[in-house]
């Protein structure tokens, strides 16, 4: 089944400002059980995880994750994404998947950006 997401011809990838984010998250893929990752950074377009399965390009999933917001709070957010690229890390111990986030809901959009501020 073709993904809806194509993948741009270039090697470029986020064009936006990251920031360092650590934490644990699930990732879900249609008709599989749920993966434990951690995230590794997040943009206002995308997100990299680590990840125990080395999953191909194009893949469609959902990341629950949440994002500390202070003063002491933490949001969650359910992120659609779609994996661009998988790269084996011998440090990490599985593959760093980076992935596109084409939509949030404007909760979720304001919730990064905050973490981003921050």
């Amino acid at each position: 089944m073709p993904a809806a997401f194509p993948l741009p011809l270039n090697d470029d990838r986020r064009h936006q400002e990251r920031r360092i984010l650590r934490v644990q998250a699930e990732l879900h893929r249609p008709g599989h059980a749920p993966l434990a990752v951690r995230t590794i950074d997040i943009s206002e377009g995308g997100i990299s995880v680590l990840c125990p399965l080395n999953l191909p390009a194009r893949t469609e999933c959902t990341i629950r994750t949440s994002l500390p917001i202070p003063p002491t709070g933490r949001k969650p957010v359910e992120l659609s994404a779609v994996v661009r690229y998988s790269i084996l890390s011998s440090c990490g111990g599985g593959f760093q998947l980076g992935m596109m986030v084409p939509f949030a809901d404007e909760a979720t959009q304001a919730a990064i950006q905050l973490y981003m501020k921050n």
